[in-house]
């Protein structure tokens, strides 16, 4: 793996920390330390700068806090001069170690919080109800206080090898007495590349294909298994067709990508069989415990999708709706009832409960919003009378972000594939140029794959979707493509939008 080093010249300028204090700063102008710091700002960033350069940060001792709820946590807090030399250094090593993680690995990460993960797993469970038939939810006791800090600095002396900020990083670490503060903004990101080997582990069936003793243990394994939880007569006709059967579905198991989410410590796993699931369970279980010194919680078990859900981010899945966590509505409605009988007014109360009914709105919750008499906002309404479908015959309710067709890196081709049937061109009505001019988007109609497996071989089919769906983008590459390379002629025609990376790490998107 090629190491990257000379990130210090870029940190050690007056003007990435003068950066770092605005970043730091957004929404906390009004707190007195931070108005402290700026009217000295100068001064202030003048001894930041040479105490990175020169090597001789230490930092500061923590302050702890205790959030009580909606569960016991420390936070560690630090002043403000700690806070802006971290952010100084996260503004360049930052981007190489997102680099690192992988699609769905979420939280702690610019532009993939709850509401990414929420949309990624949704899609997920729409998509492929088929092989998410179960479900099983593992999370890490205790994360944070539980990393260890050699295996840490090892995650990432795999990825840089500037000796001035591996030396700034280690400090940062082994500042704390075990495992990562919680408060800090180097721990969120620190935290999510320590498992970052392990998501690439989880999404190649932990590697047991390559060794011939683990692949035959975990297939007897698997035989046993289906043995012995034979309930229902689709298990039983299964067994009828002999042991060899079981294992080349095991085999095709194993060689398929694992269907695996991550948001910070909660892991998810998907799959349509039971007992395969429990095997990723005691592997999963097995690498946390061996390899990261990580312990899960006992309360874990293997749940069909459709009966119970999947419980994660105050949301709870299913195939095709999304509940909202009986806690947080229960919450709600407390809030709302105590303003009622308090005399509030309708708006004052639709102010004061925002963030909640904000946070509701992303599951299926149109009646429990029309009970509390929530569900009409005006934006909302102008909003979808403003809104026009790109191309004729097709309704707004038809629109998907372009983030559900874009095949990821190490994303198989096949399972990303779309019928591309019309495409336009036009200015952007929302994204523009610095100068104030509309950028240029590409707009385009097409329907997904659906893969369907073949029970009596073990290659799939693939039969094109129904409905029709349209998306935009504003890639100048795709538009490119569609300007000069192809035309409307050549349609409809199968084809990927396909990321990609440059020399400088960019990523793109390109028709392949």
């Amino acid at each position: 793996m090629k190491r990257i080093g000379y990130i210090s010249p870029l940190i050690g300028t007056k003007e990435n920390f003068e950066k770092a204090f605005w970043g730091y700063s957004a929404h906390k102008l009004h707190r007195g330390k931070v108005q402290s710091f700026m009217q000295d700002i100068e001064r202030n960033t003048d001894e930041l700068l040479n105490a990175y350069v020169n090597g001789t940060w230490k930092t500061s001792p923590y302050t702890p806090m205790y959030i009580e709820h909606p569960k016991h946590r420390q936070i560690n807090k630090l002043p403000i001069k700690d806070h802006v030399i971290q952010w100084a250094a996260a503004n360049q090593y930052e981007k190489i170690f997102i680099d690192t993680l992988f699609p769905a690995s979420c939280s702690c990460v610019p532009g993939r919080g709850t509401h990414y993960f929420v949309k990624i797993l949704k899609d997920e469970l729409r998509n492929n109800i088929d092989k998410t038939k179960y479900a099983v939810q593992l999370d890490i006791h205790h994360y944070f206080p539980n990393i260890n800090h050699e295996l840490m600095k090892k995650c990432y002396r795999r990825k840089i090898k500037d000796t001035i900020l591996l030396s700034f990083l280690d400090e940062i670490v082994d500042s704390f007495v075990q495992g990562l503060p919680m408060g800090i903004k180097i721990s969120q990101l620190l935290a999510n590349l320590y498992l970052a080997s392990f998501d690439r582990l989880a999404l190649r069936c932990f590697d047991i294909e390559l060794n011939t003793d683990k692949m035959n243990y975990w297939r007897r394994r698997y035989v046993e298994g289906k043995i012995e939880t034979c309930r229902r007569n689709e298990d039983a006709d299964e067994l009828k067709y002999g042991i060899q059967f079981l294992n080349n579905k095991f085999d095709k198991f194993v060689k398929r990508k694992i269907k695996y989410f991550r948001f910070a410590d909660n892991m998810v796993f998907l799959h349509e069989d039971k007992v395969f699931e429990h095997i990723l369970c005691e592997l999963a279980i097995m690498h946390l415990a061996r390899d990261f010194l990580l312990n899960v919680n006992k309360e874990w078990n293997v749940r069909p999708v459709e009966g119970c859900g999947i419980d994660i981010c105050g949301y709870v899945f299913f195939h095709d709706h999304i509940r909202l966590r009986k806690r947080n509505k229960v919450s709600l409605c407390k809030q709302v009832a105590n303003l009622r009988k308090k005399g509030y007014s309708q708006r004052d109360i639709e102010l004061r409960c925002a963030s909640r009914v904000g946070f509701a709105m992303h599951g299926d919750t149109k009646m429990l919003l029309k009970k509390l008499k929530m569900e009409n906002r005006l934006g909302k309404v102008i909003s979808r009378r403003r809104k026009k479908a790109p191309f004729d015959g097709m309704d707004v309710d038809q629109k998907q972000s372009i983030e559900n067709i874009i095949c990821h890196i190490q994303e198989v081709e096949n399972d990303k594939l779309i019928q591309l049937i019309d495409f336009n061109i036009a200015d952007s009505i929302i994204d523009k140029e610095e100068n104030g001019v509309p950028r240029r988007r590409i707009a385009i109609r097409y329907r997904n794959i659906l893969r369907v497996e073949n029970e009596k071989s073990d290659d799939p089919e693939y039969v094109w979707a129904e409905n029709e769906m349209y998306a935009f983008s504003g890639s100048k590459i795709m538009i490119e493509q569609a300007e000069k390379d192809f035309s409307k002629e050549d349609l409809p025609i199968a084809t990927v939008i396909k990321e990609f990376t440059n020399e400088r790490h960019k990523k793109f998107y390109k028709f392949t």
